[in-house]
């Protein structure tokens, strides 16, 4: 569905809550049509994945769920898991509440065990306040492939795990695991690693080799942003100059992620085809300095990219 001109103008002149409810009167008075996707793809972010919860929400408030493969990194495998057990508001919810105790994010932790982001405190404040329905999220997952990223802390390759209800939990802690930030390295069935983000942060590939074509991409930066590299990359370049292939991600993830970003704004060629939903601008709650208030905005940001895409099919 194409709004006119008129029609995006009295959008815009909308309050929030008015674009909600105009876009969710204009896809559901719509004819019903196949999902026109078969992979959904999530890039993480950390606490930028509040716009991707947002998305994902919009999805799921319409039962717009059925795609055939689902690829998630970091921050984005969470966002993905409450997808699939259908708790919806169950990211921004956690996000927000984490946040506001103090204990999440503390610089003065950085040279502690669990650094600067304490995941250990993120995922006992689940188990005891907002638990996921992982029963759900692994009845959700039958019949279609769900590969969450994360890479090997040995010799630097993605892996890309299928997340069973005995080691989700597991797989979601070992992707979001960002060395010199986070705890170093989390063992998964007998093998050490950390967060996909680091040797694959947009699994493109992946997914291609494993057979999609039509691809529907959830970035947490705005469309065709390019990195640098950081100085934390500088950092940790040095930090393992003793194991070169964990070295040479710091030093030229980058780019491989920038080119992932190219051609995935190209759309696709041929048999393939890519539809990136994306922010407008720049996150707010990108960083360690992050207040509820950004990632309220975030995820409202996301909730009506989320439904505008949807309208347009």
């Amino acid at each position: 569905m194409l709004f006119t001109v008129h029609q995006k103008i009295a959008f815009l002149n909308q309050g929030f809550l008015g674009r909600i409810s105009y876009l969710l009167n204009s896809i559901m008075t719509r004819p019903t049509s196949k999902v026109p996707f078969d992979t959904l793809l999530l890039e993480g972010g950390s606490l930028r994945c509040a716009f991707t919860a947002g998305v994902l929400d919009a999805f799921a408030a319409i039962g717009f769920r059925d795609f055939e493969r689902i690829y998630a990194v970091s921050a984005g495998a969470m966002a993905a898991t409450s997808f699939l057990a259908g708790q919806r508001k169950h990211f921004i919810e956690v996000a927000t509440n984490v946040i506001s105790d103090g204990q999440f994010i503390r610089f003065s932790s950085a040279l502690s065990e669990e650094g600067i982001m304490n995941l250990a405190h993120l995922f006992e404040h689940v188990r005891r306040h907002h638990p996921l329905d992982f029963d759900g999220a692994a009845a959700n997952a039958q019949n279609r492939t769900v590969r969450f990223v994360t890479t090997d802390a040995e010799t630097g390759n993605p892996l890309y795990l299928d997340p069973v209800k005995g080691n989700w939990l597991r797989i979601l802690w070992a992707s979001a695991t960002l060395p010199m930030v986070t705890r170093g390295r989390i063992k998964v069935d007998g093998r050490w690693m950390f967060d996909g983000g680091i040797s694959d942060a947009l699994p493109l590939e992946a997914a291609i080799e494993d057979g999609a074509k039509r691809i529907l991409v959830i970035r947490t930066r705005p469309s065709g942003l390019h990195i640098q590299q950081s100085w934390m990359d500088y950092f940790a370049t040095y930090w393992y100059r003793e194991n070169p292939a964990i070295a040479a991600l710091y030093e030229s993830g980058h780019q491989h992620y920038n080119q992932a970003v190219d051609r995935i704004a190209e759309g696709g060629k041929g048999e393939f085809h890519f539809l990136e939903i994306a922010p407008d601008h720049p996150l707010k709650s990108d960083g360690y300095q992050v207040q509820q208030a950004s990632l309220w905005s975030d995820y409202h940001h996301g909730l009506i990219k989320g439904l505008d895409v949807l309208a347009s099919f």
